[in-house]
């Protein structure tokens, strides 16, 4: 079964703060915050480009962006972003006598939608590193539109996740 006898980390890199929870044969074994998320590229863009937050954030969203944000803003973002998850996982090795590697890190959260994020992760830590996709399992809603949701998937994964635990709950 999947994650039997496993070792995975869920990095979610949210707005405001990074959550690694590592996980040993499904049961959490460390959890640590750090405040690093999105924000910081939000905040570079505005910077690179002269726009408020609220526009630094469409632009993101959207893809509306100068060709010196792929080729400069971004990478620095993402090797920051590397580096800041490489230095949750050391401290979880530091942590823990038990567990020496991770089998695989699952990326969520707003900034696990960045093209190509997965691949940079899993050549700088070594680790095979796969999008979060909480809802490849479900039936959706013909209303629901799939490129939509799957645009926005792996930001929902807590909810998903906490949608799971109320249908688990005791009546």
């Amino acid at each position: 079964s999947k994650g039997i006898k496993k070792t995975e980390a869920v990095v979610d890199v949210g707005a405001n703060t990074t959550s690694l929870l590592v996980l040993h044969d499904l049961q959490t074994v460390y959890t640590r915050d750090q405040s690093f998320g999105g924000r910081q590229l939000t905040e570079e863009i505005m910077r690179q480009f002269g726009l408020s937050y609220e526009e630094a954030g469409k632009a993101k969203k959207f893809g509306q962006l100068p060709d010196s944000y792929e080729s400069e803003v971004l990478p620095s973002f993402m090797a920051d972003m590397g580096q800041q998850i490489d230095r949750s996982l050391q401290f979880f090795f530091a942590a823990s006598s038990k567990h020496g590697n991770i089998d695989q890190l699952i990326l969520a959260g707003g900034c696990a939608h960045i093209p190509g994020v997965d691949a940079m992760l899993q050549e700088r830590l070594g680790i095979p590193t796969v999008i979060a996709r909480p809802f490849a399992a479900m039936s959706v809603s013909a209303k629901a539109r799939p490129s939509v949701l799957a645009k926005d998937e792996a930001s929902m994964l807590i909810a998903a996740g906490l949608a799971f635990r109320a249908f688990d709950a005791e009546p």
